[in-house]
């Protein structure tokens, strides 16, 4: 099968393809958003939504939910520490963790830019119907649970 229309998702490709390239057009698309709104870069941007909206405060959880691998996250921390929108305080109950706590020039920055991307997010889905929307996250979900295997009883060629 092969792609001749001029869409940027190659439907002629593999699945885990297409979501590669759907991911890199979606944030594309955020960090043209995102750089009309201040200093952040995308992943500090991720870090600092994560932790505005209550999702999680904690590093390991925040780094998980915002989707950033150990040592970008590390770096994007540091920078968001040093640029005055964290403040890292030891977790008492974890001493591997930190608590993240965002400064008010963080909750200013997602006051600004979070109903920006409230918007975007009701025009990504406006016209999905609710039951495509639905089967679009349970995809997601079954997805992500088999992309855990990694053992497929194929012999490696010699």
């Amino acid at each position: 099968m092969t792609n001749s229309d001029d869409s940027v998702i190659g439907l002629g490709l593999l699945l885990p393809f297409q979501i590669a390239q759907l991911h890199s057009a979606l944030n594309a698309q955020a960090k043209v958003i995102i750089s009309g709104y201040g200093d952040l870069n995308l992943a500090q941007w991720r870090i600092v939504r994560v932790v505005a909206l209550g999702v999680e405060n904690t590093t390991t959880p925040v780094r998980k939910a915002a989707g950033i691998d150990k040592s970008q996250f590390s770096k994007m921390l540091s920078a968001l520490e040093q640029k005055g929108y964290v403040i890292l305080h030891p977790n008492e109950d974890d001493k591997r963790q930190h608590v993240i706590e965002l400064t008010d020039k963080a909750r200013t920055a997602h006051e600004r830019l979070g109903p920006v991307l409230d918007e975007r997010q009701r025009h990504l889905v406006a016209s999905l119907s609710e039951a495509e929307l639905a089967a679009i996250y349970k995809a997601i979900k079954v997805m992500t649970d088999a992309a855990q295997k990694t053992d497929f009883d194929v012999p490696i060629p010699n």
